[in-house]
């Protein structure tokens, strides 16, 4: 049974300028556990220039299985994209570009994935949606542990209006 291959695509929107965004997410001192409910470990190791910073990460579904693999930053423009490649439970790569918007900044969260246990390749094609659900609860946790954290800064947590907005909120494709 081969792997399965899945793309996922998000938008968060927080209501911190763009580079307080990026310096806090940036920050060696900041623990994405301490805010990302289904992040359940988070080993990581920073670099200087955050090109081949590492986090080895185990998620939590929220349908009960869970997920180990490592991230590696393999690129960087600062304070717009972060590319990253992913090894373990799920290899392939991932991009998150930041943008300004009034109000806030945008988040644009690119994954590209292929699964590697056996029993998620087996089950894929029945449990494709159920992995597809999955994510997107496990993103939009992380989007509002994120809006919270930097709202502590004083920011809001309620995004803009609709119409104020792009589309695709925590979406799967």
């Amino acid at each position: 049974m081969g792997s399965r291959h899945y793309a996922f695509a998000s938008r968060w929107w927080v209501a911190a300028p763009l580079d307080e965004t990026w310096t806090f997410l940036a920050s060696p001192g900041q623990r994405w556990v301490d805010w990302w409910p289904s992040l359940e470990t988070a080993d990581v190791g920073w670099t200087a220039d955050l090109v081949g910073s590492t986090a080895t990460c185990t998620w939590r579904s929220p349908v009960g299985y869970r997920l180990t693999f490592a991230l590696t930053v393999t690129g960087v423009e600062p304070g717009r994209l972060v590319v990253l490649a992913a090894d373990g439970d799920l290899t392939g790569t991932s991009t998150v570009a930041f943008g300004a918007e009034p109000g806030g900044t945008r988040l644009d969260i690119e994954l590209r994935v292929v699964t590697t246990r056996t029993w998620m390749n087996a089950a894929g094609p029945l449990l494709g949606p159920l992995f597809r659900y999955g994510h997107r609860v496990v993103m939009s946790r992380g989007e509002r542990g994120l809006r919270r954290v930097l709202a502590g800064a004083g920011g809001s947590t309620e995004p803009p209006s609709p119409d104020d907005r792009p589309s695709g909120g925590g979406r799967a494709v």
